[in-house]
């Protein structure tokens, strides 16, 4: 018998109702997708801003030491500071 004959004769169980139906959507996914961006923003946000943050100071760092800004990526004619 073909794969479709056999799907032609499953029984098929009624569509839910819509209001019901959304009202269980809701209550599984919503949930699922607050802890997916709080996870989001506790790993990619929170990392990226302390490597940002921990650089700021570093470079504060070794200015107050040094007493010269630590040189940059950027080049010394766009810094405002060049010599």
């Amino acid at each position: 018998m073909d794969v479709l004959d056999q799907l032609a004769d499953v029984a098929v169980p009624p569509v839910p109702a819509q209001r019901s139906f959304t009202a269980g959507v809701r209550r599984k996914l919503n949930p699922r997708l607050l802890a997916v961006h709080v996870i989001e923003f506790a790993l990619g946000a929170t990392g990226w801003a302390v490597v940002h943050m921990v650089a700021a100071l570093l470079g504060a760092l070794h200015y107050t030491v040094t007493g010269t800004w630590p040189r940059g990526r950027g080049s010394e004619e766009t810094r405002g500071d060049a010599r």
